[in-house]
């Protein structure tokens, strides 16, 4: 009982850390100190930090980032919004499989994409999922409190970017893509 306690407890806290920051967020605007960077190396350092929570569900986290591929974003801002995407990733994630954490260079700048096998995404909800406390339970399992994609999308929108979702065949894509220069 005591373990169950305090694992609700941790939940909780971690709960009302979002809460409050995406309070902060819709009360100014998001300061954006950006500076360029090296995507392989953020994008390693981001699944390093959430090895623990991946090796727990045994979900294997890979990174596909080719050398040579730099953004203009703030480092701590976007680290955040994409360690909530990469954990809502994890959560849903089938027991076994993989997340594919990919960066790619196109046309109308950079893509950071995030790939897990698991339950499907709903067409009706997958525009909801980046919303404040929305949660679609049927489809991928009770989760937190709505508020990681929320901040995640506050997060990238500050840069001047989107977020978006894909989800057919139990694969589900959510893509983060900043301009190449501001």
């Amino acid at each position: 009982y005591a373990h169950n306690a305090l694992d609700k407890a941790r939940s909780l806290d971690g709960m009302m850390d979002e809460f409050f920051e995406i309070t902060r967020y819709n009360l100014s605007a998001i300061p954006i100190e950006r500076e360029l960077i090296d995507t392989r190396l953020f994008v390693e350092q981001v699944a390093d930090e959430l090895f623990v929570q991946a090796r727990d569900r045994n979900v294997e986290l890979v990174v596909d980032a080719p050398e040579g591929i730099e953004a203009f974003i703030d480092p701590k801002k976007m680290a955040r919004a994409l360690s909530n995407i990469i954990r809502n990733g994890i959560a849903f994630a089938r027991e076994g499989s993989e997340v594919l954490c990919k960066v790619v260079r196109d046309e109308d700048g950079i893509v950071f994409t995030v790939t897990d096998t698991g339950k499907e995404i709903a067409p009706a909800h997958l525009e909801r999922i980046f919303e404040r406390f929305y949660r679609e339970e049927s489809a991928r399992g009770v989760g937190g409190a709505g508020l990681g994609l929320a901040i995640a999308r506050e997060i990238v929108e500050a840069h001047g970017g989107t977020v978006r979702a894909q989800s057919a065949g139990g694969v589900t894509t959510l893509a983060i893509r900043v301009p190449a220069e501001s």
